[in-house]
C-alpha cells in the first residue's frame, strides 16, 4: 500500500512534530491510510498505539489532552525527603 519512500517521509514529519501536533498528525495518518486502525498503523509504520489512539480520539471528539511533562521523572530528595535538612544537621552538629 505505502512504499518505503512514503513510509519514510511520514515517519520523518512525525519525528519532527511533538504533542498534540504530533498526535493530530499520526491520527490523520491513520485515518487516511489505515481506516483508522490503531493497530495497523503500528504495525506499518511503528509508531505507539497508545498515541495513534488517544489523536484518533481527540480528532473525534475535538477536545485536546493537555501534556503535563514537569510532573515525570524523580522529584527532588528535598522534596520526598522533607527532614533531610534537619537530620543531616542533627547528624552533623555533634562531631562539629
Amino acid at each position: 500500500m505505502l512504499n518505503e519512500t512514503i513510509k519514510a517521509t511520514l515517519k520523518d514529519a512525525a519525528r519532527k512534530l511533538t504533542g498534540s501536533k504530533k498526535r493530530d498528525f499520526i491520527a490523520k495518518v491513520a485515518e487516511d491510510y489505515f481506516a483508522g486502525s490503531a493497530r495497523e498503523t503500528e504495525t506499518v509504520l511503528g509508531w505507539n498505539r497508545e498515541a495513534v489512539q488517544l489523536g484518533l480520539h481527540e480528532r473525534r471528539s475535538g477536545i485536546v489532552c493537555v501534556e503535563h511533562y514537569q510532573a515525570r521523572g524523580r522529584r527532588k530528595s528535598e522534596v520526598v525527603l522533607a527532614n533531610l535538612e534537619a537530620d543531616i544537621a542533627s547528624l552533623v552538629d555533634g562531631q562539629a
